[in-house]
């Protein structure tokens, strides 16, 4: 395995496609009844998995494509100060932004835990079997408070906040059982997961838009897991539970990326995304087997090929990527001259300490 700027080209480029599709697929009504649950669901995992790993593999095939990566090679290796090249900068710049966002991201995980124990000293306690009759679930504890605008689930507490505002015994109970699911599906640890690739990649913006359609994708999986067992008419009192909790609490989402909230935006679009995804039954549909097959196979589609740039050695004669210079060695003459072995090919270099001999091994003669 190893990391190069080809790499994580490829890798942003696939990327961009795959979160595009994802985009598509929570967006519009036509989608969803192509790309259902179980489609969308692999296709995050590629998705995140892809981008946690920009590397290349012993079987990965080169192509070589010198029209776009000679310019981006030549871009990245331009000295901009002394012997300070492009790509150092911006390894640099994006090491900075990494270490700046992980201080913010672990600040906001203290600030959420001293606000819980704020919450938890100033809030109503219950249980869930204190609202529903019969419960057979784990008794999870529920605290009633002024300090969340509408139900979630906040750090990594099995606790469920809901406002200190009247809601009706179905709309509380839908509320409830809505949470449930979130703390056994886990989502808050999914949602650090992800807010650490955002971390990772904050320079690259559709990464934030991947981030959005995972909470939405969330919320779907648990409104789908919550009516799995409903009849058509609890299904509809659930969609209008939606509604009625839409309509009277306004969500400000106080905990950012460390809570599940029931209504995750202020957005119309996606409560009606929503209403319909659960109208139509689409979570009871499984995806076109074609198509299923196509999202399994893209884990390895998309770690199989690598864009390569392309250079004339100094004997003007052949042409080699940076895959076969890497399976090269360079010789240190005692003359102080340096020669590049390809195979049984050699080739004066004068400069070996150039980008692209960077994993090539020196030998002194």
């Amino acid at each position: 395995m190893r990391f190069s700027a080809s790499s994580l080209f490829i890798t942003l480029c696939i990327s961009f496609l795959l979160i595009l599709l994802l985009d598509i697929s929570l967006s519009y009504k036509k989608s969803y009844k192509l790309f259902r649950t179980d489609f969308i669901t692999v296709l995050i995992i590629v998705v995140v998995v892809r981008m946690f790993v920009p590397l290349e593999f012993k079987f990965t095939k080169t192509i070589i494509v010198p029209t776009i990566m000679n310019p981006i090679i030549v871009l990245l290796q331009y000295k901009i100060y002394a012997n300070v090249q492009v790509y150092q900068f911006l390894l640099l710049v994006w090491a900075l932004g990494i270490i700046w966002n992980l201080i913010k991201w672990i600040r906001a995980i203290q600030i959420t835990k001293d606000m819980y124990k704020r919450i938890e000293n100033h809030s109503e306690h219950y249980h869930i079997r204190d609202f529903i009759d019969n419960y057979q679930e784990e008794d999870y504890a529920v605290l009633r408070t002024n300090y969340v605008s509408s139900p979630m689930v906040i750090g990594f507490n099995k606790t469920i906040l809901i406002p200190d505002v009247y809601l009706s015994e179905k709309n509380l109970k839908n509320v409830l059982l809505h949470e449930t699911w979130h703390i056994k599906n886990h989502d808050v640890y999914i949602k650090q997961i992800i807010n650490l690739l955002v971390i990772m990649y904050w320079w690259f913006i559709p990464v934030y838009r991947l981030r959005d359609k995972i909470d939405l994708f969330l919320e779907m999986r648990v409104d789908n897991q919550t009516t799995n067992s409903f009849s058509k008419e609890k299904v509809m009192k659930y969609m209008h539970t939606l509604i009625e909790i839409q309509k009277n609490i306004q969500s400000k989402n106080e905990f950012k990326g460390q809570s599940t909230h029931f209504i995750i935006q202020d957005n119309a679009h996606v409560l009606e995304y929503r209403i319909n995804y659960l109208m139509d039954g689409m979570y009871r549909k499984k995806t076109n087997r074609i198509l299923m097959i196509i999202v399994f196979a893209l884990p390895l589609l998309t770690n199989s090929i690598i864009l390569e740039s392309e250079f004339n050695p100094p004997n003007g004669k052949d042409m080699y990527n940076q895959s076969d210079i890497d399976k090269g060695y360079i010789i240190k003459h005692k003359d102080g001259t340096y020669e590049l072995v390809l195979g049984n090919t050699h080739l004066e270099i004068s400069n070996p300490n150039d980008n692209c001999f960077k994993d090539v091994p020196i030998i002194e003669e």
